[in-house]
C-alpha cells in the first residue's frame, strides 16, 4: 500500500508542475485578445534571475514587460536577455490523462509493471509536448518577430507613460 501512495504523490507533483499563466487566451482567441503574450526572460547575469509577466512592447533594443509580481513595468536590454519563453495561448490540457492512465494499469493485473511505466511515459510526453506547442523562445523565434506578441507591437503610443500600464 506504501508504493501506491508514493506512486500517487508523483502523479500530483507531475500534474502541478504543468503551469501556465491564468491571463492567456483560448488559441480561438489570439486574434482578438487586447493584452501582450505572457513572457519569462532568465538574465545573462546574475544567472538566476528572471522576470516573469506580460510583453508590453520592444523598443529601441529594449524589451519592456509587465512585472507579474511587482505590478510595474520593467525595460530589460536585449542584450542583458540570456533566454526567453513567450506562451501565446493557453495548453490544451492533458494533465488529467496521468493519474487516470496509471490508474486504469491496475486492471492489468502482474502486468502493471510493464504497463505502467510505459502509460506514464506516454502520457508525460503528451502532457509536456502540449504545453511546447503554445510556447516561443529565443530558439525559433527572433526579436523582430517578438513584437507580434506584445501589447504594443508598434511600440508605445505617443502619451502613454510606462506607470500608468496596468
Amino acid at each position: 500500500m506504501k508504493t501506491k501512495s508514493y506512486l500517487i504523490g508523483i502523479i500530483i507533483l507531475l500534474i502541478n508542475g504543468c503551469y501556465v499563466p491564468g491571463n492567456m487566451p483560448a488559441i480561438d482567441k489570439i486574434d482578438v485578445f487586447e493584452y501582450g503574450s505572457h513572457i519569462t526572460i532568465l538574465y545573462k547575469q546574475p544567472s538566476n534571475l528572471r522576470l516573469s509577466g506580460e510583453l508590453i512592447a520592444l523598443e529601441n533594443d529594449t524589451i519592456i514587460v509587465l512585472s507579474s509580481l511587482a505590478k510595474k513595468c520593467k525595460s530589460i536590454p536585449i542584450t542583458d536577455v540570456r533566454k526567453f519563453t513567450l506562451t501565446y495561448a493557453t495548453p490544451k490540457q492533458y494533465g488529467m490523462t496521468i493519474p487516470l492512465f496509471s490508474l486504469m494499469t491496475l486492471t492489468h493485473g502482474w502486468f502493471l509493471i510493464f504497463t505502467l511505466p510505459i502509460n506514464l511515459a506516454v502520457t508525460l510526453i503528451a502532457t509536456s509536448s502540449a504545453l511546447d506547442a503554445s510556447q516561443y523562445t529565443n530558439k525559433n523565434l527572433t526579436y523582430e518577430d517578438l513584437k507580434m506578441f506584445a501589447r504594443f507591437p508598434q511600440g508605445i503610443p505617443p502619451g502613454i507613460e510606462l506607470d500608468s500600464i496596468k
